[in-house]
């Protein structure tokens, strides 16, 4: 594994755009920054009033080559093509060469930049075969958790594997039931609840796959507490794979628009969670995610619910879905202005 180089910075103005790489205390150990904050003027002015001269940051465009990267060598489009393909087979009985589905977990699940992963997330969108988006949109955001808590990279490629293939089960279920508008009926849902068992099945027709893998396509939506299906396990009995594909998964799900529902922002997703109950899922990771994912969204154009629109200029680690935003020349801390919400995210 290469060793990532950190370059020590002087605050100037020739710091804006760069990224921290840990985590910046006060003096009294009071978290000021969280990691992967991007430098702006909002930033430097934080750092300037508790004296910071000096912070770490990734190293520099010109020196990427010090960074390995991805490359999807597929494009997004012939990824959930060949996603398709892989259902289809497996639905027939049919073999999948294991390089099919590697070509496509080797690219997602090498250490990537991690502003282009996520960027991946938001192109693949914009397809019509949700399933299959789903499924390499899952497999970025389970490829960055496991990057986060440093599994190496044979268990981030058996991550991405358990990723793209967790709603393979999804191919038996009826498009009728799959885009019904309306709430599902109790029958039906049965019939959805059942392609994670389904899935499982299937992907034993991928002599390839580790178990570990196979139960993760099976335990993507049980909870922590025991309330998930398909039975009901919790806690130690769910595996480490399985935990992150249940963040991952409603992560995406809260954050794609649907023919029965509009997307949510990043953070009405966040907040999301904690109404379904964050102790459904573990805890840790949720945590680690939450903090890194939404310092992506600094520097974004957002429109807020009384129509201003303005600019993300920095999120507290300790209070993320309540963000600072400039507008105009004014910055707005959501945290104080509780009558305001970010209501899309629009650049």
């Amino acid at each position: 594994m290469k060793t990532l180089i950190t370059w020590p910075i002087c605050l100037t103005e020739n710091a804006i755009d760069e990224i921290l790489i840990k985590d910046i205390y006060d003096d009294e150990g009071n978290l000021l920054i969280g990691r992967n904050a991007i430098i702006n003027e909002y930033v430097l002015n934080i750092l300037e009033k508790s004296k910071i001269k000096q912070v770490p940051i990734y190293p520099t465009k010109e020196d990427d080559h010090l960074v390995p990267y991805i490359d999807l060598s597929l494009g997004h489009k012939e990824n959930i093509l060949t996603m398709k393909k892989i259902a289809t087979r497996l639905v027939a009985g049919k073999g999948v060469n294991s390089n099919i589905l590697g070509s496509i977990s080797k690219n997602l699940s090498i250490e990537v930049n991690d502003s282009q992963m996520i960027g991946e997330t938001d192109r693949i969108r914009d397809t019509d075969e949700y399933t299959y988006n789903h499924s390499i949109n899952v497999a970025i955001y389970s490829a960055y958790i496991g990057k986060l808590i440093r599994l190496d990279k044979e268990r981030i490629n058996e991550l991405c594997q358990a990723a793209l293939l967790h709603d393979i089960g999804k191919s038996k279920v009826p498009k009728d039931i799959l885009n019904k508008k309306g709430r599902l009926t109790e029958e039906e849902f049965k019939v959805v609840k059942k392609h994670t068992i389904d899935g499982y099945i299937l992907s034993k027709g991928l002599s390839f796959l580790k178990e570990e893998v196979r139960e993760a396509i099976l335990n993507h939506h049980e909870r922590e507490d025991g309330s998930g299906y398909p039975r009901g396990i919790k806690g130690r009995e769910i595996n480490l794979y399985g935990k992150i594909l249940a963040i991952a998964d409603v992560y995406d799900a809260l954050t794609s628009e649907r023919v029965y529902k509009k997307k949510s922002t990043p953070f009405d997703a966040i907040e999301e969670f904690h109404k379904m109950g964050i102790h459904k899922f573990s805890i840790p990771l949720l945590k680690i995610f939450f903090k890194n994912i939404s310092q992506f969204y600094v520097n974004s154009k957002v429109r807020l619910s009384d129509g201003m629109v303005g600019i993300i200029q920095f999120v507290h680690p300790e209070n993320i879905t309540k963000p600072i935003i400039k507008v105009q020349d004014k910055n707005i801390n959501l945290s104080k202005n509780e009558s305001l919400k970010i209501e899309e995210i629009i650049g």
